[in-house]
């Protein structure tokens, strides 16, 4: 089977002048496929920061702001929705909790690590509760807080399973628990559904990782957060716009 050459650089595109691309060294043959994958690529470099943000081992977007250690989809997710109003608890202190106190109401995270407990108190902003627990009592912090809180994060070093079996209990209705690395705690998960928790898996990429994971979100039945846009889903980064009128009833429309 013959396959179609495709090219890339910059040149005429006219019949005429396409000729002799082959002897052109400005201009490189590949496949289609490889030709998508470059500009794959070009969107993970420049769209999400992925090489900048990796080459110094910091979850960053393109902007050097910080983000979770979550997969991009997840993350993309999450970044639509208005969260100043939200009560946010974590299990797992880090660049996650920079970026939620920048988004949220208020946060409130457990740590064991005491360098990294340190390393959060003097980046922490005041909206923010750092709380340091090294031994069995860590997945319990959450029940030692009072009232309900919108978004629970599972993502700490250890207790996942035990985490999970709680969370439930102090999440507000129309709320959200994420549990990152869900592919590696099926358990944790399973615990989250029989709580009567929706689950969306989230799994691509991760900032600093050189293989794909999973991220998954578990949803309130009544999950109602409002979004920043008027309209959801917005855009992914390196998305293609669409024409709006594509986006409207057909039938009975008269031919243009």
């Amino acid at each position: 089977m013959s396959r179609k050459k495709s090219y890339w650089g910059q040149f005429d595109a006219r019949p005429e002048a396409v000729k002799g691309l082959e002897q052109r060294p400005d201009v490189i043959e590949m496949s289609k496929g490889e030709l998508f994958l470059a500009s794959i690529a070009n969107i993970l470099r420049h769209e999400y920061g992925f090489v900048a943000a990796t080459d110094v081992d910091t979850p960053l977007d393109a902007n050097g702001a910080w983000i979770p250690l979550f997969t991009y989809p997840c993350i993309e997710y999450i970044a639509q929705f208005d969260l100043s109003d939200k009560r946010i608890f974590e299990w797992g202190a880090g660049a996650s909790t920079l970026y939620w106190m920048s988004r949220a109401r208020s946060v409130v995270s457990i740590e064991s690590d005491p360098t990294w407990f340190e390393r959060m108190n003097g980046l922490k902003a005041d909206n923010v509760e750092l709380i340091l627990d090294r031994g069995d009592g860590y997945p319990g912090q959450i029940l030692r807080q009072d009232g309900l809180f919108d978004l629970i994060v599972i993502d700490g070093g250890g207790y996942r399973y035990d985490c999970a079996t709680l969370a439930h209990r102090k999440l507000a209705p129309g709320g959200m628990i994420i549990l990152d690395n869900a592919d590696w705690h099926a358990m944790s998960a399973g615990q989250l559904r029989a709580a009567g928790l929706i689950q969306v898996d989230f799994s691509g990429f991760k900032v600093t990782e050189s293989h794909a994971s999973t991220t998954s979100v578990f949803l309130h039945r009544a999950f109602d957060f409002k979004t920043l846009q008027p309209s959801q889903p917005g855009y992914a980064m390196g998305a293609k716009r669409a024409l709006s009128r594509w986006d409207q009833p057909q039938i009975g429309k008269p031919d243009a």
